[in-house]
């Protein structure tokens, strides 16, 4: 009986070994199962970020786009003038280009008064209307340029618009006659200006060189500093003096209140105060000076009208002419007639 005690006692404890056994071996796949996957999901937290920090990290802000177009604009605006508005408002030199006596030609105006006028050549086609902001050239094409008026005239404008905008003073343009080129020259604090030419006239020209590059100077004076006008050109070339075509000599008489308004010869109407005169065979349009011998006064007259045809007499003065020469209250005086041209 105590046998049979003891091997159930053995064979209980056995099974619960057994059991107990079984229930580790099953119960430890279960934890490594459960642990793996726990230290997988943390090595993914930790690895592997979220959405949100991924889209934080991939995406740039809101306001990228908008900084990088400010960088763009302060990069343009490096480029061009930071005081462009401040040029634009300072330029007070502009041209227009146009046609003279059916050629190219360009004015250059300075604060609205036009003060020199750029010829093309005689054989050039037409005038092409040009902005002076929009002309560009080649190194090739600046040959031809040369002989655009457009083009000199816009060289011109764009030094002025320099010399105004750098404050430059205008009693500094003057002009020189330049014995080496032998032609006018403008300058403005002693930079070339501009050079007068056959193509480079007053826009009301005086047909003289000299004159049109003086009162050109005079008006840029004006125009860009109210400077006062210069009266004279420092080595300006003078005109070799040439001796009469012929002379003649005779009484001179005069004529006008019983004729004044009336028609001349020349078809012109007769002005009494005007400084003309009256011949028998000379050309219109002769000048002459007439010489009073009595008192040495002399008057230069052009002729428009025919007479007189009193015997003696060589010519016949306007009242205005022998006014100067003293010979109203005589009527007539002693004379010498100097044909000029």
């Amino acid at each position: 009986m105590s046998n049979k005690l003891v091997l159930t006692g053995l064979a209980a404890a056995l099974t619960m070994s057994v059991v107990s056994a079984l229930t580790l071996s099953e119960a430890n796949p279960i934890q490594q199962t459960t642990t793996s996957k726990t230290n997988q999901s943390i090595s993914e937290t930790v690895n592997t970020p979220s959405s949100e920090h991924l889209k934080s990290s991939t995406t740039p802000p809101a306001n990228a786009s908008e900084s990088k177009q400010t960088v763009d604009a302060i990069k343009v605006g490096d480029n061009q003038s930071p005081n462009a508005q401040q040029k634009d408002e300072a330029a007070i030199a502009e041209i227009h280009a146009h046609e003279k006596n059916g050629r190219p030609a360009a004015t250059l105006y300075v604060d609205n008064i036009p003060v020199a006028t750029f010829l093309g050549p005689e054989d050039s086609a037409k005038a092409e209307t040009t902005k002076v902001a929009t002309v560009k050239s080649t190194p090739n094409e600046e040959v031809n340029n040369s002989q655009d008026p457009v083009w000199r005239a816009t060289a011109v404008a764009a030094k002025i618009n320099q010399f105004h905008r750098d404050g430059m003073k205008a009693d500094t343009i003057r002009v020189i006659w330049d014995k080496e080129r032998q032609s006018y020259v403008i300058q403005a604090n002693k930079d070339h200006l501009l050079e007068m030419s056959k193509l480079t006239i007053l826009p009301k020209t005086t047909q003289d060189m000299g004159d049109d590059a003086l009162k050109i100077t005079n008006l840029l004076r004006r125009q860009l500093g109210d400077a006062k006008p210069l009266t004279g050109i420092p080595g300006r070339s003078q005109p070799v003096a040439t001796a009469p075509a012929y002379q003649i000599s005779g009484e001179a008489s005069w004529y006008g209140p019983g004729f004044h308004g009336n028609y001349t010869a020349s078809g012109e109407v007769y002005n009494q105060n005007a400084l003309t005169a009256a011949h028998k065979t000379l050309p219109f349009g002769t000048r002459v000076r007439v010489t009073n011998l009595y008192n040495g006064q002399s008057v230069v007259v052009r002729i428009n009208d025919r007479g007189p045809f009193t015997a003696g007499r060589v010519i016949d003065l306007s009242q205005g002419a022998a006014q100067v020469i003293g010979v109203t209250s005589s009527g007539v005086a002693p004379v010498r007639v100097d044909i000029l041209q």
